[in-house]
């Protein structure tokens, strides 16, 4: 009897103690753990060090530019009673009625009330989408019956105010610029005004962005993006034909 008491009360302690896996099971497992972000970045060429203090995973770089669609087709665009020509690039819209694709008014901020917006041509596509870049606008407007000081100042008015003189067609043209916005900059306009026949002709080159970073989670729109931007305008300035003025005629 006494050898059986033996036998059963180690069995019963062994039934009342708790399972516990052995040791050497949860070693032999593999590790679940997604590498770090320091170590992906590290491992992984072509990619940007995420931004200090956000847990973003890093960014790609800026990707090459899309090629421009084929349509709207190039045209040219003339104005009979100002006497001005230039050329509109293909996947460009053209429009002589502002509130179409334009507000003139916001995005020529040192135009007058009395300055009359003949022609806008804006690009149809973004070029680089994956950037804060909404927008391009090439304006042409004039103010008819104003003096050579007002329109020179419409291009010197707004801070940063003048640039210098730029020559269009064989005519001097006051060059100047502005720049806006609340967070970041929004919209950027190289101003262009120069007197023929008692009016002020002027020419605008607007890009509108967006913020990024933070406010949006977009790229922000690099200096050569913004440059390749401004180019494409500066190619339909480049092609702007004057007939002779009224006084010479």
């Amino acid at each position: 009897m006494k050898s059986i008491v033996r036998v059963v009360a180690p069995l019963f302690l062994l039934a009342s103690l708790p399972c516990v896996a052995p040791a050497a099971t949860v070693e032999s497992q593999p590790s679940l753990q997604k590498p770090s972000a320091s170590r992906a970045t590290a491992a992984t060429p072509g990619m940007s060090q995420p931004i200090a203090g956000i847990g973003e995973p890093p960014l790609l770089r800026p990707p090459a530019a899309v090629p421009d669609p084929a349509s709207p087709p190039a045209r040219v665009f003339h104005d009979e009673r100002y006497g001005v020509t230039f050329n509109v690039p293909t996947a460009w819209n053209l429009t002589r009625k502002d509130s179409d694709v334009s507000t003139f008014n916001l995005d020529a901020r040192s135009a007058l009330r009395s300055t009359k917006m003949r022609a806008v041509a804006t690009i149809a596509f973004n070029p680089h989408p994956t950037s804060t870049f909404s927008g391009a606008l090439f304006y042409f407007s004039v103010t008819p019956h104003t003096t050579a000081a007002e329109c020179s100042k419409q291009a010197t008015e707004k801070s940063p105010r003048k640039a210098g003189t730029a020559s269009i067609d064989g005519v001097t043209f006051e060059h100047g610029y502005d720049q806006h916005g609340v967070i970041c900059t929004e919209a950027r306009d190289e101003i262009y005004t120069a007197m023929r026949d008692d009016a002020c002709y002027r020419f605008d080159m607007v890009i509108n962005t967006y913020c990024g970073g933070e406010v949006s989670g977009a790229r922000d729109i690099t200096p050569d993006e913004l440059n390749s931007v401004r180019n494409r305008m500066k190619a339909i300035l480049n092609s702007v034909k004057f007939e002779p003025s009224q006084a010479s005629r």
